[in-house]
């Protein structure tokens, strides 16, 4: 049965609810975290910060990707400071405690533990950890589902735009005074291209924007004007993992919970190798950076108007708003709020 009406505005500013979803939905799902470029080498390590996790995803000396929670066992120190590097081993920085690329703690010498102490249950906290179009997922759930059937239809979509020689092209980066979900809902909609994204609706017949919504994800499709070189195809995966397609290349984004009134929200796109930096980043590099600004300057506002006690809920359209609709009752569902 189709959502008449949007959550309600405690949603997106509620200290207890934020909680909630980050125990019952971003400790469940993957979580995009970082590129395959980054670890390309025996050694190679990148760090995070998910939802306040510090995680280490690395790769091992048999090229086996590996992934950790970035705590020592001995006093709970980070093991790794830097955001990303190359090491033969995991040396803690506050007792010199000694890991090696799978994660096995060595006998600390001059410890002088207890006569039970045994330093082989002592190696670091394991995570899951997959690649996939060239990314770094992540999951914390003990029992996760694989990540090609966590994908369901999003990954036949985006294969059709995704090559395998893509390379990286940049990262975008914004904190945005606004709950993730209060975001997501903007994404989840074409109805304000015409009023927000000047550009995209000259090259979009944004009346005939559909959405199939099935599986916990989004694809989107709109018309393309005869004149368009730019939109191709886009998708959100439940809570917050979204492809882009824009001429020619692709672009992965994730929406991530901060706290309750903040998000951050990460871009990285990728491009032929036959496409010059230049050339990219005046067309598609451009695109992307300006339908993003677009949507900043508008959901802040948004959040505080969410936050001021006056408006509740509001009606959804049946023809526009199914993305938002279909993402609300995922959120009631996920925490048993039914």
């Amino acid at each position: 049965m189709f959502r008449k009406k949007s959550l309600e505005s405690h949603h997106y500013y509620d200290e207890k609810i934020f909680t909630q979803e980050i125990e019952h939905i971003f400790k469940k799902e993957w979580l995009w975290i970082g590129r395959s470029d980054q670890l390309k080498n025996r050694g190679d390590f990148i760090t995070a910060d998910v939802i306040h996790f510090p995680i280490i995803a690395l790769r091992d000396n048999n090229d086996q990707l590996r992934g950790f929670h970035n705590v020592c066992r001995h006093r709970a120190s980070k093991v790794l400071l830097r955001s990303s590097g190359n090491c033969k081993h995991i040396v803690c920085p506050y007792h010199g405690w000694r890991y090696n690329l799978k994660g096995e703690l060595s006998n600390p010498s001059k410890f002088f533990g207890s006569d039970d102490f045994d330093h082989k249950i002592h190696s670091l906290f394991p995570i899951h950890v997959q690649e996939k179009f060239g990314l770094i997922f992540i999951s914390l759930n003990k029992q996760p589902k694989f990540l090609d059937e966590w994908l369901g239809p999003f990954e036949q979509v985006i294969n059709n735009h995704y090559e395998s020689e893509f390379i990286f092209h940049n990262e975008l980066k914004f904190d945005v005074h606004a709950n993730w979900k209060t975001y997501v809902d903007n994404y989840q909609e074409g109805y304000h291209i015409p009023i927000v994204h000047p550009q995209l609706n000259k090259d979009v017949i944004w009346e005939e924007y559909e959405l199939n919504n099935t599986n916990e994800c989004s694809i989107h499709k709109v018309p393309e004007k005869a004149s368009s070189s730019q939109p191709g195809s886009f998708g959100w995966h439940f809570p917050n993992f979204i492809f882009n397609t824009y001429g020619r290349g692709i672009v992965f984004q994730r929406i991530e919970p901060v706290k309750p009134k903040w998000c951050r929200v990460i871009y990285n796109l990728f491009r032929s190798p036959d496409i010059a930096y230049d050339d990219f980043e005046n067309k598609e590099g451009k695109y992307q950076l300006e339908v993003s600004i677009e949507d900043q300057k508008l959901i802040p506002d948004i959040q505080q108007n969410l936050q001021a006690g006056i408006y509740t809920s509001g009606p959804l359209s049946t023809k526009y708003e199914t993305g938002v609709a279909y993402f609300h009752d995922l959120i009631i569902h996920k925490l048993n709020m039914e």
